[in-house]
């Protein structure tokens, strides 16, 4: 991703940005931070060749998710298999 992204000019955020719209994938940042914001904004299309690096990176790790809200909600959002919570509260009742 690093190395895409000195070859673009852009972040390796912009890169990830760029490849997962072009993909069809909806993507919503967050930041509250002004320059963040404009790097956000600031996408451009990645070549067919950079596309396929980090389609290959994907498939080489599997899926990654870096947000984990079980502690936060008490449970798994991720498992198919209970898509539910076991019981009808939240960990703060």
């Amino acid at each position: 991703i690093i190395e895409i992204a000195r070859q673009c000019g852009r972040s390796p955020a912009q890169v990830i940005l760029s490849w997962a719209v072009q993909r069809g994938v909806a993507v919503i940042p967050k930041t509250c931070d002004e320059d963040h914001l404009a790097a956000n904004i600031g996408l451009s299309r990645l070549s067919s060749e950079d596309c396929e690096k980090v389609d290959h990176l994907s498939q080489e790790t599997g899926n990654v998710r870096y947000l984990d809200p079980a502690g936060h909600i008490g449970f798994d959002i991720f498992n198919e298999e209970a898509d539910e919570p076991v019981s009808n509260s939240a960990p703060w009742d």
